[in-house]
């Protein structure tokens, strides 16, 4: 369309440089400058009409041609802006569309970083939570470990100290009954001595018996509480359960080997705990004494015989040197049967054993002219021979 306007406008413009070319050539032709290019100039010198009708119809058709290019560029012009309003818009949308993409890009993209973040989180606090229960159960385990082993140290320690502590009983009742056994065997020893004593004082014996000797002039004393508490001693002699000091020896310094002693009646003392004490009440220096002063308790408790050894200086405070418990008068009756039986067995066995030995001896004298057995190896190597 362009091309068809540009050759319409070149074919007027030749035509109207033709027309003015016409008129400058013909004769008579005058041109009026002062009233320009309008078509009244044109005329000729005899005032006779030229070109200007012509000029006109040339005028209004260049104009209506003006015009119809000047319409066509304005609709061109138009028709470019809307164009180029399309193009700027579709370039606009185009552009818009490509923003809004990257923004939907930007915001996958975001909300996928967000979500590998959340991912990578979610993953470092799962692996957190599994390495803090790995520890947790480590450290339970590590606990129990301990708890177990420190259960069996403590097993294994209660086991050597209830092993040590046997051991230590053992040995205590070992010592015990060592010492025991050396104060039975002390008092068996004593006994000759004491007895001796208790005849020369005329004292009495039976089954439950306090002793007190020591071999020199000071005046010890013989002290016994009872199980009633009541205390038997040389200001109070007999007591209510029946115990007696029926010997006081050295008030004065009347003998070297003294001796003091307490005694109930036969089957008589009271069950209970009985406490031994022993008070230096006196040193008699005219008889040049010496201190500490050595001294024997023998006890017998239901014909059980036990020996306490000590030592006292005058002015010592009382000292508690034993106790010992008494059984009910029935046990000490049992037990008397029991030790009279086993003393019957011994003595059995002993009048059996005196039996054997003399059946012995007279096998020994039948057999006297009897020839022994003859030597089979002697006799065989004769033979040989």
């Amino acid at each position: 369309m362009e091309a068809g306007a540009m050759g319409m406008t070149l074919i007027l413009g030749g035509a109207f440089f033709i027309g003015i070319w016409a008129i400058f050539l013909r004769k008579g032709a005058s041109v009026n400058v002062s009233q320009g290019m309008s078509a009244e100039g044109l005329r000729n010198e005899n005032n006779t009409p030229g070109f200007g009708r012509a000029k006109n119809e040339f005028d209004r058709k260049l104009a209506l041609v003006e015009e119809r290019r000047r319409r066509r560029e304005a609709i061109e012009s138009r028709l470019a802006i809307d164009e180029n309003e399309r193009l700027a818009n579709e370039e606009s949308e185009r552009i818009a569309k490509k923003l809004a993409e990257e923004r939907e890009n930007a915001e996958r993209e975001r909300i996928a970083a967000i979500m590998e973040a959340e991912r990578l989180s979610s993953e470092q606090e799962e692996a957190e939570r599994l390495r803090l229960e790995q520890e947790e159960a480590d450290r339970i385990a590590r606990e129990e470990e301990e708890a177990r082993l420190a259960a069996e140290r403590e097993i294994l320690r209660q086991q050597e100290m209830a092993d040590a502590e046997k051991l230590r009983l053992k040995e205590i009742k070992k010592a015990a009954k060592q010492q025991e056994l050396e104060s039975r065997e002390a008092a068996q020893r004593a006994m000759s001595e004491l007895q001796a004593r208790l005849a020369r004082e005329g004292a009495r014996s039976s089954d439950v018996q306090v002793s007190l000797m020591w071999n020199n002039y000071n005046d010890l004393d013989l002290h016994i509480v009872c199980p009633s508490g009541e205390r038997i001693h040389g200001g109070n002699k007999i007591s209510a359960c029946g115990g007696e000091l029926d010997v006081d020896a050295n008030v004065r310094a009347e003998t070297k080997k003294p001796i003091e002693n307490v005694v109930w009646p036969e089957g008589k003392a009271p069950a209970g705990v009985y406490q031994v004490y022993v008070h230096h009440y006196k040193k008699h220096a005219k008889r040049r004494t010496r201190d500490p002063t050595k001294f024997q308790i023998i006890t017998s408790n239901g014909g059980e015989l036990m020996e306490y050894n000590g030592a006292l200086t005058h002015g010592d405070p009382i000292k508690l040197v034993c106790e010992f418990k008494v059984a009910t008068p029935e046990e000490r009756a049992a037990k008397k049967r029991e030790l009279e039986e086993q003393l019957e067995a011994v003595g059995n066995l002993e009048t059996d054993a005196e039996e054997s030995d003399s059946e012995i001896e007279e096998l020994d004298l039948e057999t006297e002219g009897v020839p022994s057995m003859p030597d089979l190896d002697s006799l065989s190597e004769e033979l040989k021979d």
